[in-house]
């Protein structure tokens, strides 16, 4: 498969380039910053801003599957505290809706995208304490996130919605809970097991137009 990921220099970007291309496909990385991309062996790189419609409608043709892992690295605490921003408020939003539209276009429909558990159909599952904290310290990300699948849900094509909960740097156990009723067993799952189930996704066809709560 020839799969374009959008959001490739974050921790769980990385993780799905490093999956993806252990397992043959072909994989092209579309970063605002080619040099922070791992230095991965037979990976391409599109340098682009996801907020430029016409560069990521540049970029899409040609591909069978695009991943989109996007999402603001910063820290939430010096956002609060009035830190400059490197990256759009709306980054999640604003870069799908150029995804979508430039996967319609060129007539491309399996859409993968990486959000996180407790907006959409899992916000009444997430535990009183991380709903405060969400409120109080990730209130933008989350409404970010909650319009970017918004945004999904209405595009027509063959999406999934993964949302997995708090991602670590740990390494793959193979372990995963992959639950369409938003159940999960644990708070917190590696990057690495993430990525081995988006690598499922792309080389199966489960979980078509549906959200899946992802947890250890």
């Amino acid at each position: 498969m020839k799969v374009m990921v959008f959001g490739s220099t974050g921790g769980t970007g990385r993780a799905t380039l490093q999956a993806l291309l252990g397992a043959g496909h072909e994989v092209t990385a579309f970063a605002r910053d080619p040099a922070r991309l791992p230095p991965l062996q037979s990976l391409r790189s599109i340098q682009g801003d996801v907020m430029d419609a016409a560069q990521v409608a540049a970029a899409i043709p040609g591909h069978d599957i695009v991943v989109v892992s996007l999402g603001n690295s910063q820290n939430p605490f010096a956002l609060l505290l009035g830190a400059r921003r490197t990256t759009a408020v709306n980054v999640c939003e604003a870069g799908t809706r150029h995804i979508v539209a430039a996967m319609q276009a060129s007539g491309i429909s399996r859409l993968l995208v990486v959000t996180a558990f407790g907006v959409g159909d899992t916000r009444t599952k997430l535990p009183l304490a991380f709903k405060l904290f969400y409120k109080l310290v990730l209130s933008e990300h989350m409404a970010d996130k909650e319009k970017q699948e918004e945004l999904v849900k209405a595009s027509g094509l063959d999406w999934t919605l993964v949302q997995p909960v708090g991602l670590t740097d740990g390494p793959a156990t193979g372990i995963w809970l992959a639950d369409l009723a938003g159940t999960i067993r644990r708070s917190q799952m590696s990057r690495a097991d993430a990525a081995a189930f988006i690598l499922s996704l792309v080389n199966g066809k489960g979980y078509s137009r549906s959200t899946v709560a992802l947890s250890g």
